[in-house]
């Protein structure tokens, strides 16, 4: 089995860093439990152990005995990401990683402009592809792709980790790729064929959508989901929680051009190592706007200048998060976790316009922007519980004034629009049984009209390019993909597959924003 060339240059990096201090733990029993760690752990806990989309694992923050997080690691955690390792871990490595969480704090690894570029892999030489789909399809932009995460985050023979495509016309998988933490996908703007998947460690794939393999590869980051294609499709932007940076890759080589270490003073004045939240490309020019989730920092990058100038908006907000774009394109609307509010920066002048009252813990996943009685009104998930309740926030993207906090049954997560489609969809992502809920917003009503059980944890309800079928991931307990017609919720079509996640469809570049009809050529 070939090993990638990225895996070689980090087993040497975290070697370095193991061998530099002087821990509990020997030297070799240091370097193993490293290895173990990245190899099992790193893909939710982060690779330097800090936490990401699971809790940080560091001698700092935990309060269990040795005892407790070896029972936990043996285990696992139910109704979580969190696996069972019993029997797939030998007994004396579980001890090993349970010592090193307990006795060590986070480490900080570092991955270079020099470790991306030479990361780099061409895998298939990209003039021999065919010229159309090798698989019957009508169009690529009817694809939807779900990242699978599977049980234990990874791909290949060690699990069932891989992007899962599907006919958004017929409902049928058509392929997948196999992939360690998948996370996200992005689309070329320009050029139909073209995706990118990021995955959870760092790893960027440059993805044929006619034949449904990986060309290239470069691991551009440690930890970390962001990602973004610019306008005119040159250019890819890659942030990463671990280390704390943003790439800009050449998209069609994946090659490193610029390479920023993410710092700042925060909100308080303060001197912060800020992770790198999402990124978005504008669609009105040539520049990416980057979230410092620390810092509550915007740095917008103009990739039409020489050498990439950046722009940095200070004092945008309180742990940046989400963000997608007004139906103008003009506007990056930004969650702020910290301050409960969403946050408009204006990609013309490069500057914060306007804040919007969220409710408790806006978390925006891609947006929701649909036409309302003439009225183009974007939808707001908020994943935490304050003195408004549970809410979707709706506010009107030409004046930036609330319309209405719309009472729903929980926390949410990711909402998803379509405008032939009479409802806006939003996830229940509360740690009880509300998590296998969907509820469905009318349009015109603004409150919610249904309610629909989907037998998993709810996960990044997604419309399919015609908008008359809504994707739904229902993770956990029921580890499947499930398709209902978008109007009666009837079932149409499930797919199992492991710790189903993310849900993109192609046609996302044709709409500038998730709800919108079709506008751009690709």
């Amino acid at each position: 089995m070939h090993t990638p060339r990225y895996a070689q240059l980090l087993s040497g990096a975290l070697l370095s860093i193991a061998c530099s201090a002087a821990w509990s733990l020997q030297p070799e029993e240091q370097s193993r439990a490293d290895a173990l760690f990245q190899d099992n752990c790193a893909v939710c806990h982060a690779a330097n152990r800090g936490g990401y989309i699971a809790p940080a694992l560091t001698s700092d923050r935990l309060v269990q005995s040795e005892a407790a997080l070896r029972g936990t690691i043996m285990t696992g955690i139910a109704d979580t990401l969190m696996p069972p390792f019993v029997g797939r871990l030998a007994d004396e490595d579980i001890r090993l990683l349970a010592k090193l969480i307990k006795t060590r704090p986070a480490s900080t690894p570092e991955w270079g402009l020099e470790d991306i570029r030479a990361s780099v892999e061409v895998l298939v030489d990209e003039k021999t592809l065919p010229d159309k789909p090798t698989y019957d399809i009508d169009s690529v932009y009817d694809l939807m792709v779900v990242m699978a995460r599977g049980r234990y985050g990874r791909g290949g023979e060690n699990g069932n980790a891989k992007a899962v495509f599907i006919d958004g016309k017929s409902h049928r998988v058509v392929g997948e790729l196999s992939t360690d933490g998948p996370h996200i996908m992005d689309f070329s703007p320009v050029a139909e064929r073209w995706a990118w998947l990021k995955s959870d460690d760092g790893v960027v794939h440059k993805v044929d959508l006619y034949t449904l393999q990986v060309v290239r590869r470069a691991k551009a980051g440690l930890t970390g989901p962001g990602i973004a294609l610019s306008n005119d499709g040159k250019w890819l932007a890659v942030s990463s929680f671990v280390p704390n940076i943003v790439a800009i890759l050449d998209a069609d080589t994946l090659e490193p051009v610029k390479y920023l270490k993410l710092e700042g003073k925060d909100p308080d004045g303060k001197f912060v190592q800020s992770a790198g939240g999402p990124v978005i490309g504008s669609r009105i020019n040539n520049k990416f706007a980057l979230t410092l989730r620390q810092a509550g920092q915007i740095w917008i990058i103009d990739l039409d200048k020489p050498d990439m100038p950046v722009t940095k908006l200070t004092g945008v907000g309180r742990m940046l998060h989400d963000t997608f774009l007004t139906p103008d394109g003009r506007y990056s609307m930004v969650a702020s976790y910290g301050d409960n509010k969403l946050v408009a920066i204006d990609f013309k002048e490069n500057k914060v316009v306007a804040d919007i009252p969220a409710g408790c813990q806006p978390h925006v996943g891609s947006g929701a922007v649909t036409e309302v009685n003439g009225r183009f009104l974007a939808f707001g998930t908020n994943i935490g519980t304050c003195d408004l309740g549970s809410v979707v926030t709706v506010w009107d993207t030409k004046d930036f004034s609330v319309v209405k906090q719309v009472k729903v049954a929980g926390a949410t997560e990711s909402p998803a629009a379509h405008p032939n489609a009479p409802y806006v969809a939003v996830d229940i992502v509360d740690k009880d049984k509300r998590a296998s809920l969907i509820q469905l917003i009318d349009k015109n009503t603004l409150e919610v009209a249904r309610t629909l059980d989907v037998g998993g944890h709810a996960f990044f309800p997604e419309y399919n390019r015609a908008g008359d079928a809504m994707y739904v991931s229902a993770g956990y307990w029921g580890d499947r993909v499930r398709i209902y017609d978008s109007t009666t919720l009837e079932l149409l079509a499930e797919h199992r597959m492991e710790s189903p996640a993310g849900i993109f469809s192609r046609a996302r570049t044709r709409w500038v924003s998730v709800g919108l009809p079709e506008t751009r050529p690709f």
